[in-house]
């Protein structure tokens, strides 16, 4: 029972559920864009026969940030996402 105790008073793991609300937030944030750019690259596509690159590389780094922030809130690792880490690339290959 005491470690029970002793674990409702880390301090890190309050910290950590603090995190994950505020990332929690900034994925709800994430899907939005995700879908603004899904429509904005369907109908490029559409228009000009192909996806824009800029828009494709900014694709790629911004699911890639998705990912590190679902990680994280998921105790899939323990290392924050951007802005505690580094921002993710986009085609370059780095994570």
């Amino acid at each position: 029972m005491s470690t029970v105790q002793e674990n409702v008073k880390n301090v890190d793991t309050w910290l950590r559920g603090l995190f994950i609300v505020v990332f929690g937030i900034i994925f709800y944030v994430l899907v939005t864009i995700i879908w603004l750019l899904v429509i904005f690259q369907f109908i490029t596509a559409v228009v000009s026969g192909g996806p824009n690159a800029n828009l494709k590389d900014f694709s790629e780094a911004l699911t890639k940030y998705a990912y590190q922030v679902l990680r994280y809130m998921t105790f899939g690792t323990e290392e924050r996402p951007w802005p505690f880490s580094p921002w993710p690339g986009g085609s370059s290959g780095t994570t």
